[in-house]
């Protein structure tokens, strides 16, 4: 049979119509595809399998499914949590993996936070807030579980997570500042002003983006003071670039005082080394309170 030009155009565009039609989202899977996924071990394929099977019914799948939250591959682990979730066993996850935090494994132990993570139970910060804070647990399973407190964002996890920034591991840390930023309806920078000093470079800079993350809250804190002088003494002197731009937008981001912090701004848009640097620098200075 022949086909018009005309004809071919209709045809494609009904076959990208039908691929993309939302009536299929979730829907399509089967169990010799779930496991052919988890043969591939490909995480593109399993997790896309998975999500294909988001209304699959199939307890068979069960006995499949959940051994991959133990995967090498943090994406797969958060995605096979989701669907045994979907599937009611959000519960019993949680009172298997809070059991898994304080066993001796250190990967379980990783595992069971990410899994708890993505779960999002607000009955996990407890547990999750204990093993951020035991230094006995090994520096993974705390980066893990600051991970955790943070994706579940109760205001409950502000106080663990704070705790966890006086960890001696740069790695925690880290996790500990970019958890409080996730943390819904966090605005006070106060936390996060003695780490903008901090030793470590990543350390410097996830603290910066904490405090610039409260915008202009962080004037009406009893920190501000303090927070500004941190980020200025960055903009003018900090060996690291990443550091420099990233305070130079957050003084702009806060709104702090042209008094305070104009000059140093000033001097960083017209001679640091860095062009980018310099960008944000001049672009701060118009976001500054008089």
């Amino acid at each position: 049979m022949r086909y018009t030009k005309l004809g071919l155009v209709v045809s494609a565009l009904a076959l990208i119509a039908a691929a993309a039609s939302p009536a299929v989202a979730g829907r399509g899977s089967s169990p010799a595809a779930i496991q052919s996924a988890i043969a591939s071990d490909s995480v593109d394929v399993i997790e896309s399998e998975l999500e294909r099977a988001e209304h699959l019914v199939c307890p068979v799948c069960v006995k499949m499914v959940r051994p991959l939250i133990d995967h090498p591959d943090r994406r797969v682990r958060l995605v096979a949590a989701w669907w045994l979730a979907r599937r009611g066993l959000g519960a019993d996850l949680v009172a298997s993996m809070t059991d898994r935090l304080a066993g001796g494994d250190p990967v379980e132990a990783r595992n069971a936070a990410d899994v708890l993570a993505q779960l999002r139970r607000p009955d996990s910060v407890g547990p999750l807030g204990i093993a951020v804070a035991d230094p006995a647990l090994a520096v993974e399973v705390r980066i893990a579980a600051a991970t955790a407190l943070g994706a579940i964002g109760e205001q409950s996890a502000l106080v663990p997570l704070g705790r966890a920034l006086g960890d001696a591991e740069p790695r925690v840390r880290v996790a500990a500042l970019a958890g409080l930023r996730a943390v819904r309806g966090f605005q006070d920078p106060g936390a996060a002003v003695s780490l903008l000093l901090d030793a470590d470079e990543s350390v410097r800079v996830q603290a910066v983006l904490t405090v610039g993350a409260t915008r202009t809250a962080a004037m009406a804190s009893g920190t501000a003071q303090g927070a500004v002088a941190g980020l200025v003494k960055l903009v003018g002197s900090d060996a690291s670039i990443r550091v420099r731009k990233n305070a130079a937008w957050a003084l702009g981001e806060i709104g702090a005082p042209a008094s305070l912090a104009g000059p140093a701004l000033s001097r960083a848009a017209r001679e640091d080394r860095d062009p980018l640097v310099r960008s944000l620098a001049s672009a701060a200075q118009a976001r500054l309170t008089r």
